[in-house]
């Protein structure tokens, strides 16, 4: 049967194996942390410098560390960040045994764990291209952002099962079985190298300004990370208020905010199989703006249902997770095929930066305005910036013809880099 297989194919879901138990480990670990952070402190602060220490490695060093999973060995990058989390999960457990973690140690924890998923992160992406064919890229993502709410669903459940019943740090020891299983099938598969830079000697701030220097000389292509970004702005808070709003509007319990995400998260599984199935149009662009669209008209509409409208909330939240695929993956997409292999690394730790910094901005700007206007009233604004999205990408001429422009080959660069596939 193996032999009726293509060889990337083989590759990649063996690749994607040892993801899936590592994505549903760290996401065990990473609920059990915050829970016993609620738990012990009771308190928002501590909870918002978790979150903090959580996002800001990716923010603000993806630019950097692009730089770096491009002039180096990208498999060997994965087995390193793969084995620092497991060094920092072996520490707190041998602490854990002999006292209890402190809340200092957990966030420090937090902070490197961070670190190593912002290193392991764009090599995974940056590799995927060296081993899928072009023409299937959009399907291997959609299958990947499948693979990433399956691991959301999951991992909330077995969390809930395992912290009434386990010390902390034999949970957070999940990580080391995580980390192997992430490691061992990498040992098996053959990922093509680039060759290195021999000209110039390696600057993070150069190569930083190198990717943000490619990703501009395609403008549609930059135009569409900056709406991306304010995609993100919009989107992310909303989704992060889908509980509050189902108790505080719609009168829910915690069982229905529980069903809101489940399903929430469900629509985003079958949205990514659906895309890894189908595969998107043939330009991109056809399958994103109207993915977005329902998105933003999804949002929209949320904010409006009346207060006895539960049932419609729940079918579109379901809906607006099953287009987020369709928009979020093929994005990725498209930003492999039209960047050289060499140079993504340094384009996805900049377009990552955008995202992740625009997230937290959200979360502030949600925050402090939700209360004062509304819940519901904050998340059909959402929409409606969704939607501006939507048209950006529809009426830049740069954006929509993106996907038809040719990919650049050559780049004007400080260091020769050639791709040896």
């Amino acid at each position: 049967m193996l032999r009726s297989f293509p060889k990337w194919k083989i590759d990649f879901y063996t690749i994607w194996f040892g993801q899936i138990i590592s994505l549903i480990t760290s996401s065990i670990v990473q609920y059990a942390i915050i829970w016993d952070l609620t738990i012990r402190t009771e308190s928002a602060a501590v909870l918002s410098v978790a979150s903090l220490v959580g996002f800001l490695p990716q923010a603000l060093f993806s630019p950097f560390i692009g730089g770096i999973v491009d002039h180096f060995d990208r498999k060997k990058i994965m087995v390193l960040s793969d084995t620092a989390i497991a060094i920092v999960a072996v520490v707190l457990v041998i602490i854990g045994i002999n006292q209890q973690i402190s809340i200092v140690l957990i966030l420090a924890a937090l902070f490197f764990r961070a670190i190593g998923s912002a290193f392991h992160q764009p090599c995974l992406q940056a590799v995927t291209p060296l081993i899928v064919p072009r023409e299937s890229l959009t399907k291997c993502n959609g299958y990947t952002y499948s693979f990433q709410s399956l691991s959301l669903i999951l991992s909330p459940a077995i969390a809930a099962a395992l912290y009434p019943v386990l010390p902390l740090h034999w949970i957070i020891a999940f990580d080391i079985i995580g980390a192997v299983a992430g490691i061992v099938p990498l040992m098996f598969i053959k990922i093509p190298k680039l060759k290195q830079a021999e000209t110039l000697s390696f600057s993070f701030l150069g190569e930083a300004k190198e990717g943000l220097r490619v990703l501009s000389q395609n403008k549609g292509l930059f135009y569409l990370m900056l709406i991306g970004g304010l995609f993100s702005f919009a989107y992310v808070p909303a989704n992060r208020l889908y509980p509050l709003l189902c108790m505080d509007w719609f009168g829910g319990t915690t069982t229905h905010a529980g069903t809101i995400e489940a399903l929430f998260s469900i629509g985003t599984l079958l949205g990514g199989f659906m895309l890894g199935k189908w595969g998107g149009t043939k330009n991109k662009m056809l399958t994103m703006v109207p993915a977005l669209a329902v998105i933003g008209v999804m949002l929209t509409g949320i904010g409006f249902l009346p207060q006895n409208g539960f049932i419609l909330f729940v079918l579109m939240a379901f809906l607006t997770g099953l287009a987020a695929p369709f928009f979020s993956s093929v994005m990725m997409s498209l930003i492999q095929e039209k960047v050289e292999a060499n140079y993504l690394g340094r384009v996805l730790g900049i377009t990552t930066s955008i995202m992740s910094l625009a997230c937290p901005i959200g979360l502030s700007f949600s925050g402090l305005f939700a209360d004062k206007i509304g819940t519901n009233l904050w998340i059909s604004l959402s929409g409606l910036l969704t939607i501006i999205c939507v048209m950006l990408c529809r009426f830049v001429k740069s954006v929509w013809r993106v996907d038809t422009t040719p990919k650049v080959e050559n780049y004007p660069e400080r260091g020769n880099f050639h791709d040896r596939r």
